[in-house]
């Protein structure tokens, strides 16, 4: 077997590790030109189309000292020519950053299939130690390929660095195939180098591989970075790796201060740096220095006149971006300057670039902005007349100065968009819009009532109106508390006290917005109290304030419960005031399950009304049934037809409230109720009536409880003489 059968066998196994195809570096064609320039006139300064500028030359005598340890040679039997610094091809030498590519020889390590080694090249080692030359440590980086690899470098003198890497891989199948994403970690590892190396050696710490039937070669490299890219590594073997060398003046240390200044007042010449207009650099990667053209020149600092002024306005310089925006580029020895056109000036602080000024065809932007401003202006002002104009009418037609007279406060509408924080929390919403929480300046927590103006008809236009109407006339500690209103839109917007447990009806049902709210199991004493004091609140719209007022509306959705479950009435939107002398009215539309039956046939509504759909609640409390329940069945006819049996409904009693102590406690609010429901209207009691016989069942259910004693009892029968049996009114 040939020493190259390894070699083609881990070609052949798809074992592929990619490199980047090789540039030479995108230098303008002047910068070329210039730096190829050379001092020492019979030699050459290119070999097969690569530049050899000086300090560098081909053959003897052409290098600068310290350059001509190795000299550079140009070897003939390549078509076209190759040059070659030692046994290293050039691939390129750059002045401005003092670098050189070269193509350095890969290491490799191959074995057969008994294990032996079959073929071994531990590639070149360099030993630059007597060279200006050193191994760039930024531009390069150790690799090894393989999949049985330990790959090792050595460096400097008598071996004291050393680095490395382990390189692995299972099988054939965990080969990555070069995707041009470089080094993936399996079959090849890398590791960066140290600075100052002008001595590198490899070497493979293995004996045997075990992958040898689909790896059977190990590679170690130094090269650069990005060399793993779109090319197959067997392709690249017999040349070598790109390897940038970090070069320098090093004979001096540092850069040499500057001479005295000539006749000409100009900087001369810094040692190396022989050319007028250039400037010395220290090296990075070891002692040294370097040369560089001054801004504004391009060549090679390190030959006399080498530094040649550029000429900026060069169409071949700046290609694509003109160096001056909006004017003309004029060259000058070291640099350029822009003459602006005509209608343009110098900018203030970059003076590259013209900016326009003012001209005729700016004098007509000018003038038609003017106009248009003007013409904005004035429509800007028309519009705020308008909107002024509608605020009054609306402030007109919603009674603004009767309700201001009557301590209703008035907002802005800027005000409540504030107050919501821009209308962020919604606690409520139904037919008539939406309800928002919010808090006023002093942190007092409110509801926003919000019409919404897409489904609101003129019917529902004039509820809203009625209730601020309705609502500024009550003063009731169970009525929930209208704060104010914003008569700045068409529907009004109403703000009331916030009321936080939300309603009998999500307490009673769980259909809360509050977590916490389903699991309240509310007692039989609380449920008395909210059924008294919502009463009681009825009883004074009927009959002490200063107009009758209906409701129109009564069930659990519009009770709402504070903190300590005291109840509020809440939703006027939909009751009448009535005179003394009247005693009903028409066209009220309410929830059809708490509906009198009386008013849906006569279209009258009477305060006998709210007494049905009070009783309505008053069978939600002690059934904990909905009004209209499991499907479409009906509280109240379902709980009547009960009621007459012997068992007097109490099978549909809510069973957390079926001790001995509260049955007769419920039966009794349970004959408040029937007494209600009554068919004939004026068989029902009068909601003053309700609230006392209320009070009754609740002395007496205190009593049984032990919780009053018979004298509290008596004053109590004192303060309500009447029957157990409700009379009608």
């Amino acid at each position: 077997m040939s020493l190259h059968e390894p070699i083609r066998r881990c070609c052949c196994s798809c074992f592929f590790f990619f490199f980047t195809s090789l540039f030479l570096p995108s230098t303008s064609s002047i910068y070329v030109a210039m730096a190829a320039a050379s001092d020492m006139p019979n030699c050459r300064n290119e070999c097969g189309g690569v530049l050899i500028p000086y300090p560098f030359g081909v053959g003897e005598n052409c290098s600068r000292p310290g350059f001509d340890v190795f000299p550079i040679t140009c070897n003939n039997s390549f078509v076209p020519p190759r040059p070659y610094w030692s046994n290293l091809e050039i691939i390129d030498i750059n002045i401005a950053t003092a670098e050189m590519r070269v193509y350095l020889p890969v290491s490799h390590k191959c074995f057969s299939s008994t294990n032996q080694s079959a073929d071994s090249n531990w590639g070149w080692s360099l030993n630059s130690s007597s060279s200006q030359f050193l191994v760039s440590p930024t531009k390069n980086i150790f690799t090894a390929l393989g999949c049985y690899t330990i790959a090792m470098l050595s460096g400097r003198d008598n071996g004291t660095y050393s680095t490395g890497c382990i390189s692995y891989c299972a099988s054939e199948s965990e080969v990555k195939v070069g995707d041009g994403k470089g080094c993936t970690g399996l079959g090849c590892c890398q590791t960066s180098i140290a600075g100052g190396l002008s001595y590198i050696a490899f070497y493979f710490n293995v004996d045997n591989n075990p992958s040898w039937n689909y790896s059977p070669c190990s590679y170690a490299m130094i090269s650069k970075e990005d060399v793993i890219g779109n090319m197959t590594f067997a392709r690249r073997i017999e040349r070598g790796a790109p390897l940038v060398l970090d070069w320098a003046i090093r004979n001096n240390g540092t850069c040499p201060p500057a001479l005295s200044s000539g006749e000409n007042g100009k900087q001369q010449q810094q040692a190396a740096c022989v050319s007028p207009h250039s400037y010395c650099l220290n090296a990075t990667n070891g002692p040294g220095y370097f040369c560089n053209c001054s801004d504004g020149y391009a060549g090679n600092p390190y030959v006399s006149n080498g530094c040649k002024n550029v000429n900026e306005c060069d169409p071949s310089f700046y290609k694509e971006n003109y160096p001056c925006i909006g004017g003309k580029c004029l060259d000058t020895e070291g640099g350029f300057k822009c003459k602006c056109n005509f209608g343009r000036k110098r900018d203030s602080k970059n003076s590259h670039i013209c900016q326009p000024v003012l001209s005729k065809p700016a004098i007509v932007v000018t003038a038609t902005t003017c106009a248009i401003s003007i013409l904005s202006i004035i429509f800007l002002f028309l519009h705020m007349e308008r909107e002024k104009r509608k605020l009054r009418e609306f402030f007109k037609k919603n009674d603004g100065q009767l309700l201001q007279s009557m301590g209703i406060k008035i907002f802005k509408k800027k005000t409540i968009e504030k107050i919501t924080n821009n209308y962020s929390t919604i606690i409520g919403k139904g037919g008539f819009g939406l309800v928002y929480k919010g808090a006023v300046d002093n942190d007092q927590k409110v509801a926003v009532k919000c019409p919404n103006p897409i489904s609101v008809d003129t019917a529902r236009q004039n509820d809203f109106a009625n209730e601020v109407s309705i609502q500024s006339q009550i003063s009731h500690k169970n009525v929930v508390r209208l704060l104010g209103c914003c008569l700045e839109t068409n529907i009004p917007i109403l703000v009331y006290e916030f009321i936080p447990r939300g309603s009998l009806y999500d307490v009673l049902h769980g259909n809360g917005d509050d977590s916490n709210m389903t699991e309240h199991k509310l007692s039989l004493d609380v449920r008395l109290g909210i059924a008294i004091e919502s009463a009681e609140a009825l009883a004074y719209m009927h009959s002490s304030a200063s107009q009758k007022i209906l409701h129109g509306d009564v069930k659990s959705s519009n009770i709402l419960l504070d903190e300590n479950f005291t109840p509020k009435v809440s939703d006027f939107g939909i009751s009448r005031l009535l005179s003394i002398e009247k005693d009903h009215t028409k066209f009220v539309i309410g929830d059809a399950n708490y509906m009198d039956p009386v008013y849906m046939k006569t279209g009258l509504l009477t305060e006998k009304s709210d007494v049905y759909s009070f009783g309505v609640v008053l069978l939600e409390l002690i059934t904990g049934k909905k009004a209209r329940y499991e499907g479409n069945e009906s509280l109240p006819l379902n709980f009547v037809k009960s009621y007459m049996t012997e068992s007097r409904a109490r099978e549909m009693f809510d069973k957390e409230l079926m001790c001995t102590e509260e049955v007769n406690c419920l039966e009794m609010i349970g004959d408040i109720a029937v007494q209600c429901l009554e068919e004939d209207v004026d068989n029902r009691p009068a909601m003053k009536e309700v609230s006392e016989h209320l009070h009754l069942a609740r002395k007496e259910f205190m009593q049984n409880q032990g919780k009053i004693s018979c004298e509290e009892a008596d004053e109590i029968a004192i303060d309500f003489p009447l029957s157990h049996q409700l009379s009608p009114a």
